[in-house]
């Protein structure tokens, strides 16, 4: 089988807020992502929903990647998943 690649919005959230409640900050939604990134809330409410569609990792722009794992604090890894499909 070929190797895809899929978008884990959700995972990377909650990994992020996890740290966030270790250190006692507020956890981050998906619309104060939306805001501190600087794109829209639909934005990130497609990318979201679409998380479960290998398509939805090859849609994806690098510079919104980048503004994403920048408001999370976390690696590009956190966001995208390789799997068997």
């Amino acid at each position: 089988m070929a190797k895809q690649v899929r978008f884990t919005l959700a995972k990377a959230i909650a990994k992020a807020n996890l740290r966030r409640a270790e250190t006692g900050e507020k956890a981050i939604t998906m619309n104060s992502l939306a805001t501190q990134a600087g794109v829209a809330a639909t934005t990130i409410t497609r990318l979201g929903r679409i998380a479960d569609d290998p398509k939805a990792a090859s849609a994806l722009s690098l510079e919104l990647a980048g503004k994403i794992v920048t408001v999370l604090d976390c690696e590009i890894g956190d966001l995208l998943e390789v799997f068997e499909g």
